[in-house]
């Protein structure tokens, strides 16, 4: 239930907050000692920008407009003169960015609905309620869609039917240039006549922060028709030819970030859009800037009655980076859904995108094999395991739902909730329990106040946790029992499981995908794969409840080393019948998919740099996603 704002007549304004301290803290330091007094001026310098940040965050997440003059007042030219000199016009200036960064966000929340055309309904990174969308037939009931038949929802078929339509030609070229004609019935124009003929092909882009968003999006331009080098070498046009790209922790980054920008390529985004070389979580310029305007939107959140967590700050961090602010003149309030609004999803000119977390259960601290992956794709929100096999229409995430329908008197639904930044975030919680660590090492006090604001507002037990209201709440569905009393889903990182490439989504039986190209960038050895997250998903596939995914069986790691098979392409499960878990027992006889292995591998320079590397230089950006590119191309020369 959302909650009430406070009167912003009852709330006291900066400067009277301000004026009682400086009173109290100026009787306080005439009775100390010289050593004394200046050991307390230190910190009432921390005590009073804390201050000045929590009233200005307070302040916007209320949408309230206390009186914050531009320039020093007397009194605070006179504190500031007591300060040592070496401090002084730091302490002068930190306090005006603050009030700079306050009047630009209040200028940004007053304009936000004239700069973007896409957003939550709220026009902020807060949801909001709005009215329920139509039910369709296939929901019941409420807006669950019960998926234990393995169907499609009705949007993504009719996607994935537009899709083959308009890929039938460059199958046939595709084909020719590989010089397939021959081995094909009739030639490569007559088999691709047919679009049930057509090849079934996804991506899955593993996690692994900033380098594994370079290493995914690297690999994707050298399968892309766009690229000129990729062409020549024969590789070329198959991007345009995927049917699916799923990405988790890392990997959703460079998933999210094409898609939203009207699938772009790997090269413009890097040029003109995710400006690597300001870090991810303390960028050189604009620091407090950044930090209030991420502050205030997560206290807007939290305002309006909804849980938040370190992932919420994490996230609107990545948004920063990956969305292109022309489009989108207010990045925290784009919605994940709102991909459906550019024109490559509307003419079905780029992959269907998927992004995934796993569930961690209450009072779990590892994440077992087997656990629950959900999946946020441009539809629908929810999960194929069996234990849940439903979803809803990913617009009303959020909701209060009961056995699928409002729970609320209005009858509303929630909207808003989805955002890409909480969607990021969410599939990469792995970084928000190490959010603090990683920006402690600032030496501005700005920002360490900053950051206890963050801790104070979270609790310790969830700063690696999404969570969201359960919209499975009181749904009995087949074989959801264990979800449908939980009032919440605890999500976390979609590789914590230990299968850090989203291979379990593609290899459903609904999507009946025939080749699914693995693009590993995880740092299982010194921050190189070693095919780790293969062999736990061959593991997932043994389990009885999965016994309808024909799955390859994989090598262990000391196997893949050993032999190589994490420095070049490798092919597995080409035979359907033999080394394939659950080859009798597929549903509907859905054979395996066939997994090409691209590890990532120093084929031109290093790649392998830390998971929490949060800046990159553009010569190693570029070092990255070239050496990614040779890693795609070398497909069409080294097969194992």
């Amino acid at each position: 239930m959302r909650c009430c704002r406070s009167d912003r007549n009852d709330r006291p304004s900066l400067d009277d907050v301000m004026n009682v301290m400086r009173a109290e803290d100026g009787d306080r330091i005439r009775s100390q000692s010289g050593e004394e007094r200046e050991e307390e001026t230190a910190m009432m310098k921390l005590l009073h920008l804390t201050a000045v940040l929590s009233l200005v965050l307070t302040a916007a997440s209320i949408h309230a407009s206390p009186s914050i003059p531009s320039a020093l007042t007397p009194d605070e030219i006179t504190r500031i003169s007591r300060l040592p000199r070496s401090e002084k016009l730091a302490f002068a200036e930190a306090i005006l960015e603050i009030r700079t960064a306050y009047e630009y966000s209040k200028q940004q929340q007053q304009q936000h609905a004239l700069l973007h055309k896409r957003a939550s309904p709220s026009g902020s990174f807060a949801p909001a309620n709005m009215p329920c969308p139509n039910r369709t037939s296939q929901q019941s009931p409420g807006f669950i869609r019960p998926a234990y038949t393995k169907q499609l929802s009705t949007g993504e078929a009719d996607f994935i039917s537009k899709r083959r339509s308009s890929t039938s030609a460059a199958w046939q070229s595709w084909l020719s240039r590989a010089k397939l004609d021959s081995v094909l019935p009739g030639g490569a124009q007559n088999y691709t006549s047919q679009t049930d003929r057509l090849p079934r092909l996804g991506f899955a882009l593993s996690g692994g922060g900033l380098r594994a968003m370079l290493v995914g999006s690297g690999t994707l331009q050298g399968f892309d028709g766009r690229n000129d080098t990729a062409n020549n070498r024969g590789t070329g046009g198959l991007l345009q030819l995927a049917e699916y790209v799923a990405g988790l922790s890392g990997g959703s980054w460079a998933t999210a970030s094409l898609s939203m920008n009207n699938w772009a390529t790997t090269q413009s985004l890097k040029d003109s859009i995710w400006d690597l070389e300001s870090n991810l979580l303390v960028p050189e310029d604009g620091k407090v800037s950044f930090y209030a305007s991420i502050l205030a939107a997560v206290a807007g959140k939290r305002t309006e009655g909804y849980q938040t967590s370190l992932t919420d700050y994490f996230g609107l961090s990545i948004a920063t980076k990956i969305l292109n602010g022309s489009t989108y003149g207010n990045k925290y309030s784009v919605e994940w859904s709102d991909v459906k609004n550019t024109s490559s999803f509307t003419d079905a000119s780029m992959p269907f995108p998927i992004i995934i977390a796993d569930e961690r259960e209450p009072g779990e601290l590892i994440i077992p094999r087997n656990t629950t992956i959900w999946e946020f794709n441009p539809y629908e929100f929810g999960s194929w395991n069996p234990n849940v096999s439903a979803f809803v229409p990913i617009e009303i995430l959020g909701s209060s739902l009961s056995n699928g329908s409002s729970s609320l008197p209005s009858g509303e639904c929630v909207g808003g909730y989805q955002t890409v930044a909480w969607v990021t975030g969410t599939s990469a919680t792995l970084f928000s329990g190490l959010y603090l660590d990683l920006v402690s090492s600032s030496s501005d006090s700005v920002i360490v106040s900053a950051l206890k604001e963050i801790a104070q507002a979270v609790s310790k037990e969830q700063n690696d946790v999404s969570l969201v209201p359960n919209p499975f709440y009181g749904y009995r569905g087949d074989g959801t029992v264990e979800i449908s009393d939980l009032r919440n889903i605890t999500l976390v990182d979609g590789g914590l499981d230990n299968e850090n490439v989203p291979l379990w989504p593609l290899v459903e039986p609904a999507r009946d995908l025939d080749v699914v190209i693995a693009i590993d960038s995880s740092a299982d050895v010194t921050n190189w794969p070693n095919s780790s997250a293969l062999y736990q998903t061959s593991l997932r596939a043994q389990y009885p409840d999965y016994r309808s995914y024909a799955f390859p069986q994989m090598p262990d790691t000391n196997t893949v080393v050993n032999r190589g098979l994490n420095t070049r392409p490798v092919f597995y499960g080409c035979n359907p019948t033999q080394n394939v878990t659950n080859s009798n027992t597929a549903f509907n006889n859905t054979p395996t998919p066939i997994v090409i292995y691209l590890p990532s591998y120093p084929y031109t320079s290093l790649a392998n740099t830390s998971t929490f590397k949060m800046d990159y230089s553009n010569a190693e950006a570029q070092g990255v996603i070239d050496n990614s590119v040779e890693k795609g191309e070398d497909e069409s020369r080294s097969v194992d």
